[in-house]
């Protein structure tokens, strides 16, 4: 009988060490379906960051574009600002009876005008150019108030004795 007992406790034995392989496989098997589960996720939520990463990167891309291109504009707006400052003093006045379109100085108190006059088609254009007076000459015999930015800018002044002097007197102001 002591035999038989010896054989049923190792036939215990034995059942508790295939129950607790079972169990430990069970067990296992349970480890590796939720460690597969969480690294299905992982790579999930990775995939959801590094689109997230790139819709960042798209959108700072854009940021920066945008923020050079505002501060380019207000680097044209601050010099066109100033450009039309500079063009505060000048009005448009009519020369040699209205044959002629400048931008003078605004008229002293006395009434008159003072040269230079500004080429007023490179004012609209946002440049300051002062029209220089050409006498005539054997080639060219009309007298002249000539552009230096741009040769088709030249106005030809109607035929008389226009010297500097009358060009700057009160009665060519605006409305003659």
């Amino acid at each position: 009988m002591l035999n038989e007992i010896q054989l049923a406790i190792a036939s215990i034995t034995g059942a508790k060490t295939i129950a607790e392989g079972l169990i430990a496989e069970r067990d296992a098997s349970k480890v590796a379906a939720a460690t597969a589960d969480l690294l299905t996720r992982l790579i999930e939520a990775q995939g959801a960051v590094l689109a997230l990463q790139s819709q960042q990167l798209l959108l700072n891309t854009q940021l920066e574009a945008a923020l050079k291109e505002k501060l380019e504009l207000a680097g044209q707006l601050s010099a066109a600002v100033g450009k039309r400052q500079e063009l505060s003093d000048y009005e448009t006045v009519k020369l040699a009876h209205g044959a002629i379109v400048v931008l003078g100085q605004k008229p002293a108190r006395d009434g008159s005008r003072q040269p230079p006059y500004l080429c007023a088609a490179c004012a609209e254009d946002g440049k300051k150019s002062a029209l220089s007076f050409q006498t005539p000459t054997t080639k060219s015999p009309g007298r002249k108030l000539v552009c230096p930015v741009k040769a088709t800018h030249t106005l030809v002044l109607p035929r008389g004795g226009w010297t500097m002097d009358n060009l700057a007197r009160s009665e060519l102001r605006d409305g003659d």
